[in-house]
Parts: structure tokens; sequence; C-alpha cells
């Protein structure tokens, strides 16, 4: 079977993670299995045979989608988060018109992978998408994220970055879903520092736009606050250490369409708190504490509890590595690969 797989997210220097993480190991495991022949292309014109096309990426609101195809093409949408809420993601003229054309680009293709059966019922709903043409895959943590015990390196990346001696952890970006203001007000309630790591800590322009006014409350808030340290961006190797060095990962967002620092934290032996909404609690199993993301003083409690409470705090950590046992990014090639053959012999 011949795969033209999209690899268009990797020359994008702000794809370091995220679609560009997605891409890169979706990419090397597929390319394991014996079935399969990859071309790698990052415009179409580059395909010279192919039985399927796999676009890794869909841009609600920029052409990402070619609407003519002429052969049988599979697009991965990882979320339809601003559909969901545009209150907190106000499109304008131009993005709603993109996004009624990108719309018409999914029209007739063959297949749509995403990441989580949450993701998959919101592509139905706010995209008209037919059900039985959605496939929810599951995504995995890099293999770069393992459980270090080895306190010269633990120490080491305390002092590089001036770590406090205890700490909750934050990964990912400033975007309103990411409830920053509400998981920053639980951990100073609990009295224990916050660090935040994610290149969009240090693009503190354009505070203006619509989709930034969150991050400036926050940033009003909290960014002279002793007790929140932002890092900003952080290379793989270290963040990993980071990780391993925190005393619970929050993640209680509003909505995820997958949430994998959940899993990353997880494979760290690092207990995990985390939304009882979205995608989370499919992602996170028994290996988390799921709380009311609205609620800054049921965030709360779940930190304090992790923090004061070893035995639980040892179940949840144990739940947590079995829980992680269920993905890896060789069942997410496979389940691919199967998507593939539905499409070519339905």
């Amino acid at each position: 079977m011949k795969i033209a797989f999209c690899t268009s997210p990797l020359s994008n220097s702000h794809s370091v993670r995220g679609i560009g993480m997605y891409t890169k190991n979706l990419l090397e495991s597929l390319k394991q299995l014996p079935d399969l022949q990859i071309q790698e292309f990052s415009n179409i014109s580059e395909i010279k045979e192919a039985d399927i096309i796999h676009y890794p990426f869909f841009d609600l609101f920029e052409k990402s989608l070619p609407n003519q195809k002429r052969i049988p093409t599979v697009v991965t949408i990882h979320d339809v988060i601003p559909l969901v809420y545009p209150e907190s993601y106000p499109l304008g003229i131009k993005g709603l018109f993109n996004n009624f054309l990108q719309k018409m680009s999914l029209k007739n293709v063959a297949a749509i992978i995403t990441d989580s059966q949450s993701s998959k019922e919101e592509i139905i709903k706010y995209l008209k998408m037919p059900e039985n043409k959605i496939f929810p895959i599951a995504l995995a943590p890099a293999k770069k994220f393992y459980r270090i015990s080895d306190n010269k390196i633990l120490e080491g990346i305390k002092v590089k970055y001036s770590l406090p001696q205890k700490f909750v952890l934050f990964t990912g970006n400033v975007n309103w879903n990411k409830n920053l203001l509400n998981l920053t007000e639980a951990a100073i309630k609990s009295n224990i520092d916050l660090v935040l790591i994610g290149k969009s800590f240090e693009e503190k322009n354009n505070l203006d736009h619509p989709e930034m006014r969150n991050f400036k409350k926050f940033l009003e808030h909290y960014s002279v606050n002793s007790k929140v340290h932002m890092l900003g961006f952080v290379e793989d190797q270290d963040l990993v250490v980071v990780t391993n060095l925190a005393s619970a990962l929050l993640l209680p967002s509003f909505a995820e369409g997958f949430g994998l620092p959940i899993l990353e934290a997880q494979i760290c032996g690092v207990p995990v708190v985390t939304s009882n909404i979205s995608s989370m609690p499919e992602v996170a199993g028994k290996g988390a504490i799921l709380v009311d993301p609205n609620s800054v003083e049921n965030i709360s409690q779940a930190i304090s509890k992790i923090l004061s409470d070893g035995e639980f705090r040892k179940n949840l950590i144990e739940e947590g590595f079995r829980n992680v046992k269920k993905f890896s990014w060789g069942k997410v090639a496979q389940e691919t690969f199967e998507v593939y053959v539905k499409i070519l012999r339905p």
C-alpha cells in the first residue's frame, strides 16, 4: 500500500510540539509497518503515485486541504474547540469564510482521524460529518518521557531553571481552554509554587487580540507573583526532567482534543489533576483526580490531597503507570493503517 504523507508541519518552527510532534511520531511509526510504502510530500504536486493521501492536520480557518481529491484522502482533525466555544475564539469575517471553505473541502474526504471519542462527537456536531467516516485513535507519549531516579540529573535541572523545592506543573499554550486563571489561583490557594512551560508564555505581544484576553488577565494578576514561575519554551530533554521533578501535573482545561501532558506525567510517575469533562477522563483513566474546571476550590482540594496524603499519591502514581501502558505510537500507527485498509477494501 502506497501512502503519500504530508510533512509540511515539520517545517514549521512553531510546531516543535503539538501537530509537529504528532506528524513526526506517526510518520516514524508508520514507516515501521512492512505493508506500507510512505512517500513524504509538502506540496501536492510532488506526489508521484499513491493509493491514499494523508494530511496529519486540519486548519479550521486557513486553507490546508485541497477541494479536488483525485486520490482517496485521509485527514487528521485534532479538535474543533474554537467552534464549540465561539465566544472565546471570535472568528471575524475572514475566519468565518475560510471555515466555510474548509468545511466544503471535507465533504469528499475518505476518512477523518481524530484523537478522542469526545472530539469525534464534536466533529459530527460542528462540522456535520457522518459518524462512519470518523475514527478516534488515541495518541501516546513520546519515547523521550520516562521516570528519572538519578538525583544528579534532577538536581542539575533544578539549579539550571532555579526551580522551587516543591511545585506543581503546567505545560501547554495560553489559549482560553487551558484555564490558566483557575489553575493558577488553585495552586496559590494550596500554597504551592506553580511552574508554567510553553513557548506561548514568551510571546507577550498582541495582548489586545480577543483570543488573548484571558492570558492578558493572567499576566495582570500573576506575572509578579513569587509563587508563579513562567519558564517559556524548554528543550525536550529538560522538559522530561522538569516533569519528573513536579509534585503534580495540572491540566484542568475547559476542553482538550486529547490532553497529552496527562500521559507524559503518568509515564514519569507524576500524579495528575485534570478535568472531568471533554476528552480528559478517557485519556487519564484512573490515574488522575478529575475535577470541575470551573471550581478553584475543587482544583485546590485535589492539589492538597496529592501533597498531603502519601498513600493516596502512591496509588494514583501506580494507576497512572497502569493507564499509560495502554498507549503507544506503535498502536497509533497500526490503527491508522487499519483506517487505510477500510478505505481501500471496504
